[in-house]
């Protein structure tokens, strides 16, 4: 019978076959990775893994490789990876997820081993800017996450290239002094306009009876007693007659003072800030729309408000100050919340001035009003009295929950090119 050409039935001695290339596409490399052991937790995620949400290394923050370390889960050595250094010429990629601490002998801390980089991918990271530079760093480590920052005078832009900054964070890279080895990738796109297109029309007509009826009877603002035909007692209304949150929704009407969706578009993060010395003068004047942290003070009692001192009077009882703020009180911050004043510990014409802090028992938080509650002892003088509080200065409505820091501008996207 007929040979087929050059087939032959002895492979014996013809050496072996090679047929492995490709182990996977380069988007995000199919290597098996472990976190390197120099990494500390860096916050906790509580909306991690049940038993573990240590983060070892963050979403979005830029890694680089950091050699060859002992695994004692797998008894074998492995490639590690790291958050990347300044200027690192060794970067693989960005973090795809968080990576969570382990433990050895325990079933914890998912995603724990297995960093997954992404090389080619295109991303979105929140950008920080600041006229400052060491502030952007500053704002983009307190997000936690992976994000880009840089200066206002050196903004980044649609076409620049990035490298590795601070805490494994994104920045422009100098084409004219930077190694190209340095590079991670080019900026496609830069979002600035805040808000953003916003989808809080459908809210407008929500209608909740039960919710607001909720809100209608609560009590928030313990009275501090009645004084004789004083009508003070509740100066805001018992039960209180506000909507509650349909109020705050109504208000999207006026662009100028619109809040958006609560903890999604409202820009609540972003617009925390610390205010310290909060005067009882410092009252916010509408009309001429002045500054001020204060919208009005409400007394209940026998006391008089001088500026912002206040004299009580002898032998009087239940006495208060309802101090309803202009911008919203940080529910996440209240403990941050304290109260000063100066006391007399001198005589009359010599005078000696001690800073107190009242104490918590005389200091009550009515949120719905967004009112502080301050309870005076009689027969006192309260000088330079003034608050310290975290609040929502000026929230922004519209902002996505991952632009909402502060010191963000909006984002940058950027198309890997690893």
């Amino acid at each position: 019978m007929p040979l087929f050409p050059n087939l032959e039935s002895d492979y014996s001695f013809k050496g072996k076959t090679h047929t492995n290339l490709v182990v996977s596409e380069g988007d995000a490399p199919a290597q098996e990775w472990i976190v390197a052991k120099e990494e500390q937790t860096k916050f906790q995620y509580v909306y991690g893994p049940e038993g573990n949400q240590n983060v070892l290394i963050a979403k979005g923050k830029v890694v680089e490789a950091a050699g060859v370390e002992y695994d004692a889960e797998r008894s074998r050595k492995m490639n590690a990876v790291k958050t990347a250094g300044v200027n690192s010429n060794k970067i693989l990629g960005v973090n795809h997820h968080n990576l969570y601490e382990r433990k050895r002998d325990r079933f914890s801390g998912g995603n724990q081993g297995n960093p997954v980089v992404i090389t080619r991918s295109f991303i979105e990271l929140p950008l920080f800017e600041h006229a400052a530079i060491a502030t952007a760093e500053a704002y983009a480590s307190a997000m936690k996450f992976g994000a880009a920052y840089g200066e206002t005078g050196n903004a980044l832009m649609p076409g620049d290239y990035v490298k590795v900054g601070t805490n494994g964070n994104i920045v422009k890279l100098d084409t004219a002094t930077d190694s190209p080895f340095q590079s991670l990738g080019q900026v496609m796109g830069v979002e600035k306009e805040l808000p953003p297109a916003g989808f809080l029309q459908y809210y407008m007509d929500m209608n909740i009876p039960e919710l607001e009826e909720f809100f209608k009877n609560k009590s928030h603002a313990p009275s501090p007693g009645a004084n004789g035909t004083d009508a003070g007692a509740y100066p805001y209304g018992y039960p209180y007659a506000n909507k509650g949150w349909k109020g705050d929704f109504e208000k999207l009407l006026n662009p100028t003072i619109n809040k958006g969706i609560p903890f999604l578009t409202d820009g609540y993060f972003k617009a925390k800030q610390t205010v310290t010395g909060i005067a009882l003068n410092d009252v916010f004047d509408a009309t001429s729309n002045a500054d001020g942290h204060i919208e009005n003070v409400v007394t209940s009692g026998q006391l008089t408000v001088t500026g912002d001192d206040v004299v009580v009077a002898a032998d009087s009882r239940n006495n208060a100050l309802f101090i309803k703020l202009k911008h919203e009180i940080d529910k996440a911050e209240v403990d941050r919340i304290t109260v000063k004043y100066q006391f007399n510990t001198g005589t009359v014409g010599a005078p000696v001035m001690e800073a107190r802090t009242f104490s918590g028992a005389d200091v009550h938080i009515d949120f719905t009003n967004n009112m502080v509650v301050v309870y005076l002892e009689a027969d006192t003088t309260y000088a330079n009295i003034a608050i310290d509080a975290k609040l929502v200065v000026n929230p922004i409505a519209g902002v996505p929950t991952e632009w909402d820091y502060a010191g963000s501008v909006g984002a940058v996207r950027i198309l890997l090119q690893r």
